[in-house]
């Protein structure tokens, strides 16, 4: 995986009429990681409103952690 000063240093490679490009895939990628994050939020939501699925969780942890 690159790290952000090679990245850095491959984009300042680039011609500048690429920049454009490069900054529609950056909203891309920023609106995938808000999608996977909204619907990760939506998972949680959903499996806290499963009223036995939580009471379950509860009693897991408390066998575990204690209450």
């Amino acid at each position: 995986m690159a790290d952000r000063t090679e990245l850095f240093n491959e984009i300042d490679k680039l011609p500048t009429h690429y920049l454009e490009k490069l900054h529609d895939f950056v909203f891309y990628l920023q609106q995938i990681a808000r999608n996977d994050y909204a619907e990760e939020i939506a998972e949680y939501q959903a499996m806290a409103a499963d009223a036995e699925r939580e009471q379950e969780a509860c009693e897991w942890c408390h066998a575990y952690i204690g209450p």
